[in-house]
């Protein structure tokens, strides 16, 4: 399958699931699918999850600047929301569904904070070099890899020189009880039961060789539930070299 095919069924796989319950395919709480979130709690959901990423890279030594962030897979906006208030000057949100980022724009009123669709395979919106901050969670884990790993190249084609990116994929199915009944499923009946959702890991490895292709490395990769107890799952963070 190429590029554009992937990212074809990519975005009509989020388009519709923006449209029905935008929120929850952000957030996949089991108590509020249905259009149960409300959009204050939502939102909070955000800025404590950037809070903790900040204090995280404080940790590390790492403080970016504060001129622009981008969040890629905006979805409904609640991490663009969450860099705003954090204090970043611009925060560009890009999404490939057009209904998500509808959502967006109604929910999130920071003045700080921008919406624009990826259309391709590149970031054709974001200039090389603008960039002090790169986030993006949940996202890269529902497309296929070499899509993902496309994108990720293209963090550090728009991050400056000394910016920090910050993503998070899985790894492989978790040896749990549920990772193993994941594993046994054919891919199609997996992504009938997650509502369309695809699901991709990537080993540790071969994300922190793409990585130091780039010129960059990672100065953490830290375990992460963002992708539910049927994955084992990593947050990465990285600098230049």
């Amino acid at each position: 399958m190429t590029a554009d095919r992937d990212i074809d069924d990519v975005s009509r796989t989020w388009t519709k699931l923006g449209g029905e319950d935008p929120m929850w395919a952000v957030l996949t709480d089991k108590g509020k699918s249905g259009n149960r979130w409300s959009p204050e709690e939502f939102l909070a959901t955000g800025v404590a999850e950037i809070d903790a990423v900040l204090d995280r890279l404080n940790a590390l030594g790492l403080q970016p600047e504060r001129s622009r962030a981008l969040d890629f897979g905006c979805g409904a906006g609640r991490l663009s929301h969450g860099l705003a208030q954090v204090g970043f000057d611009q925060v560009l949100g890009c999404d490939i569904s057009p209904t998500m980022l509808a959502k967006a724009r109604e929910l999130v009123t920071d003045e700080a904070c921008q919406f624009v669709q990826v259309t391709g395979t590149h970031l054709g919106a974001v200039e090389t070099d603008s960039v002090d901050l790169v986030y993006s969670c949940r996202v890269l884990q529902h497309m296929p890899p070499a899509l993902a790993h496309g994108y990720i190249r293209e963090f550090w084609r728009v991050a400056r020189p000394g910016a920090v990116v910050v993503f998070q994929m899985p790894t492989r199915p978790s040896s749990s009880v549920a990772g193993r009944v994941l594993s046994a499923l054919p891919a199609p009946v997996a992504r009938v039961l997650r509502r369309g959702m695809e699901m991709h890991g990537t080993p540790e490895p071969e994300v922190e060789g793409l990585v130091e292709s780039l010129g960059a490395r990672v100065v953490a990769a830290d375990p992460d539930t963002s992708a539910g107890p049927r994955w084992d799952s990593r947050l990465y963070i990285t600098t230049t070299a």
